[in-house]
């Protein structure tokens, strides 16, 4: 939910996206910090790293994976995206800075909030520097992950320079995309990228970034490392590392759309409710829906957690309860942070004794218009960003917070 209202104004799509662009590199600087810790969680998102595998001078035709760092089923490690990523980087290299996430942020954790594995590296030879990322997922099928293999135009926009899709023999779609300028026509760091989107809705996103990793050229003497150069990895390289069948047993351990908590989150929403959006952010899902009396944004997110539940110190209308078993419930009326007042969010949650929180939260505005615009975003190369200024919608919440403390306590989110 969104906790502060800015007042809108022109540039509101360029700072919206050059802060998304400061926010991931900050992110990257703190996962580089947190590879000796055994996880980091927040409520608004977290990932562990699964940091190994130092940097290794042998050409990657010459070292070999060992049958203990091949992905096998679940859970997905970042050892394991790290070690298949590491033999197929071409041979004539060299391979440097190298970082991976699996499929958990924490052991013992249910499929249901599953991560998507991915593996970074820097690839050097004697043309230059490069950056390797590859992504395994399984989009949900009406969120912006899954248009990411769309090569029409998006809300008025293209999101790639170059663009095109074919259909391979056993099914598969591949899409190859580039990216020469940003979304206002400005040369910036080159980026190409492969998609296979597999016939059982798994994915395999394999991508290179001229000069080194994402942003390399943002704070450079010039500004302009990558800019004027192509990745060190030509596309064939990109299709032969994502078409690779290491990849299959770790996609297809991955949860399918339906054992994911977006999934869930719909298959609890009241019959007949009209969802107009829904989107899997880190941790989370949500959706818009829309009736007789507008919008409402409904956003749910799971994790294990041994943090207590908000208190009620301080709030007008708020209730918590302990049941016998130890599990603990919370739920809140109130206006949304510093917005103003008109600006209200429902908000319940449950905390059970093995850790698993649900939270759930409702509000009645489903925030600004959304524009797709073209970036480098850590989940592809799509960024939704508003444009316009934000209003309440409703005058409350679609559910009410009854709904809300069922929708929390059901069992399946214990799945």
């Amino acid at each position: 939910m969104v906790d502060d209202f800015p007042t809108y104004d022109p540039e509101v799509i360029s700072r919206g996206v050059a802060r998304g662009r400061q926010l991931r590199r900050v992110r990257r600087i703190r996962l580089g910090a947190a590879a000796c810790a055994l996880a980091v969680a927040a409520v608004s998102g977290g990932i562990a790293l699964d940091r190994g595998l130092e940097a290794d001078a042998a050409p990657a035709s010459r070292r070999t994976v060992p049958d203990a760092e091949l992905p096998t089923g679940w859970p997905v490690t970042g050892n394991q995206m790290i070690s298949v990523l590491k033999s197929l980087v071409p041979a004539k290299g060299k391979v440097s800075d190298v970082s991976g996430a699996g499929s958990q942020l924490n052991p013992g954790e249910p499929r249901m909030i599953a991560k998507n594995p991915v593996a970074n590296l820097v690839y050097s030879d004697a043309g230059g520097r490069s950056g390797v990322e590859v992504k395994l997922s399984r989009p949900a099928p009406g969120t912006a992950d899954s248009r990411l293999t769309d090569c029409g135009a998006v809300d008025g926009r293209r999101p790639y320079d170059e663009c095109k899709t074919t259909r391979r023999a056993d099914g598969s779609k591949l899409t190859v995309t580039k990216i020469h300028l940003d979304a206002w026509g400005e040369a910036r760091q080159r980026f190409w990228r492969v998609f296979l989107d597999r016939p059982d809705g798994g994915r395999i996103a394999v991508g290179v970034y001229s000069g080194g990793v994402r942003d390399q050229h943002i704070g450079s003497a010039k500004g302009e490392i990558g800019i004027h150069e192509d990745p060190r990895l030509t596309i064939e390289d990109l299709t032969r590392i994502a078409t690779d069948a290491r990849w299959e047993r770790a996609v297809t351990a991955l949860p399918t759309p339906d054992e994911r908590m977006l999934a869930v989150l719909e298959s609890l929403l009241p019959a007949g409710t009209n969802i107009t959006s829904k989107g899997e952010p880190e941790d989370g899902a949500t959706v818009v829906i829309n009736d007789a009396q507008g919008r409402s944004d409904v956003t749910a997110s799971v994790r294990i957690t041994d943090e207590p539940l908000e208190a009620c110190a301080g709030r007008a209308d708020c209730r918590t309860q302990t049941l016998p078993d130890g599990t603990t419930t919370f739920a809140v009326r109130e206006p949304v942070g510093n917005a103003p007042p008109e600006f209200l969010q429902w908000r319940a949650s449950v905390r059970y004794p093995d850790g698993r929180t649900v939270w759930v939260s409702a509000g009645n505005h489903a925030g600004p218009g959304m524009v797709m615009s073209a970036d480098q975003d850590s989940e592809g190369t799509l960024v939704e960003v508003p444009v316009g200024k934000p209003e309440p919608s409703r005058v409350e919440p679609a559910l009410s917070l009854d709904q809300l403390r069922a929708i929390a306590a059901d069992p399946r989110w214990r799945q």
